[in-house]
């Protein structure tokens, strides 16, 4: 596990010691998070509690092309950043050109998880500590560019893990289960609410262990890694939401890369 706060700042200045001058103008890449004095930043979101100070923990989106974000005082400049691409083939044609029904299902089920990560509700605590939910390797990296049967689709906002049927997956922060159902692309999926408009999503299990409602520790077991949903194999897709903006899960843990 790594304890990991993440903040590019314009001109690769350093926040002081006791983050008490963080500028205005703010650099960083897609996908990644920075921190901000709340109150110049006029949101609400996730908190911490750093050198007796509290700190907005804010998400960045993920961007094609380099952006510019104006956040209550603050200026922020979003560097598109080339994460590589990741090429699949699927057999099943329906997971890759779905019928109707499934399409207007698949809809349904993207609304309802967009609708779920506009909550900001209390935070279990004031870390943004996590750990891995599984101890494995990286497969497939957030951001890269996707293409299914050689035709491009929307990148992989997610960090797939290395995991065989049946591996214990654990929830990375104390949380509340807001969804666990199955997905028709996602398979058995599950999403932890953390407070402060923060998530974390768990895709493509071969068994949910938890239910709606249920108030998780770190550490506990949710589920079992399997391959439902749209999969070339077994593996963890997990996905973490910011002021609902997808980002790098990798910037939260230390994983290795798989090297096959």
């Amino acid at each position: 596990m790594r304890i990991l706060i993440f903040c590019i700042l314009l001109l690769s200045s350093c926040v002081s010691k006791e983050f008490l001058d963080i500028p205005n103008s703010i650099t960083a890449d897609s996908g990644s998070f920075i921190l901000l004095e709340p109150e110049k930043a006029r949101a609400d979101g996730y908190l911490i509690n750093k050198s007796n100070k509290k700190l907005l923990v804010y998400g960045l989106p993920y961007v094609n092309e380099d952006t510019v974000q104006k956040l209550g005082d603050y200026e922020l400049f979003i560097l598109r950043k080339d994460f590589g691409e990741s090429r699949i083939e699927i057999t099943d044609q329906n997971l890759v050109s779905p019928k109707l029904e499934d399409q207007k299902r698949a809809s349904a089920e993207y609304l309802k998880v967009r609708k779920i990560i506009k909550n900001k509700t209390k935070q279990f605590d004031n870390s943004f500590e996590f750990q891995s939910p599984i101890e494995s390797v990286i497969t497939s990296a957030y951001g890269k560019r996707r293409f299914i049967n050689n035709n491009e689709r929307s990148p992989h906002m997610a960090l797939d893990l290395r995991g065989a049927v049946g591996q214990e997956i654990f929830a990375p922060k104390t949380g509340k289960v807001v969804l666990a159902e199955k997905h028709f692309y996602g398979g058995n999926k599950v999403i932890l609410d953390h407070g402060g408009g923060l998530f974390t999503t768990y895709s493509h299990m071969s068994e949910i262990l938890v239910k709606p409602e249920d108030v998780i520790e770190a550490g506990t077991v949710i589920g079992l890694v399997g391959m439902t949903g749209r999969v070339t194999g077994p593996h963890l897709h997990w996905e973490v939401f910011l002021n609902e903006n997808r980002i790098n899960p990798e910037l939260l843990i230390s994983l290795e890369y798989a090297q096959d």
